[in-house]
């Protein structure tokens, strides 16, 4: 490949999503990247530390992204929850709202799912806005993360359990993810939200 590394190496660090001979189609031009399923996409782009608008730029194949952009200095458009799975064409903004200070790649979704609706500090209820960094998807203990699988897109709790690490929502009815299944868009740095308890 021109970037000096091997088909091999790339492979290896899609962790088994994109094999060798995949890899070594798409480089002889058998394989077009358009074929490829959205999560292989991902994957490569994550292996050669690309986003997915910067894999559309060195590439030159048209993936049909839009890249999400600042709309000012500390201001950035917000997006709902499921935008996470199409960065690429996110859709309408929905709000409007100053960033967190410091984020290298910052995006801006709605809370729109109960999956981190609980009592402890980790809860997040609908309606409030995550402000992302994109910079950081290196999980940690005890972080929160908008990650995406199978099943679309989720706010998750990344931790260590006896089984492997996983993704644990805060409203235990739902299911905990498997890390090895998800693809981490970002951490959420911050919560904004206008919910006051005295009203309810």
């Amino acid at each position: 490949m021109q970037l000096g590394l091997s088909q091999e190496g790339i492979a290896d660090a899609t962790q088994g999503v994109v094999s060798q001979s995949t890899m070594s189609a798409l480089e002889v031009g058998r394989q077009e990247l358009t074929d490829l399923a959205y999560i292989r996409v991902v994957a490569l782009a994550k292996a050669l530390n690309w986003s997915l608008a910067e894999m559309q730029r060195a590439t030159g194949v048209d993936l049909g992204i839009t890249p999400v952009t600042l709309v000012g200095e500390g201001s950035a458009d917000v997006y709902p929850l499921t935008a996470a799975l199409t960065l690429d064409n996110p859709g309408p903004a929905v709000d409007h709202e100053l960033i967190t200070p410091g984020l290298k790649r910052p995006l801006l979704l709605r809370m729109d799912s109960e999956e981190m609706l609980g009592v402890t500090s980790a809860s997040i209820r609908p309606g409030s806005t995550l402000h992302i960094d994109q910079a950081d998807t290196t999980p940690e203990e005890g972080r929160v993360y908008v990650l995406t699988d199978q099943d679309g897109a989720h706010v998750r709790l990344y931790t260590t359990t006896r089984l492997g690490p996983v993704f644990r929502a805060e409203n235990r009815t739902f299911e905990d993810i498997p890390a090895t299944e998800a693809t981490i868009i970002g951490r959420v740095v911050s919560v904004a939200t206008d919910y006051d308890p005295n009203l309810n």
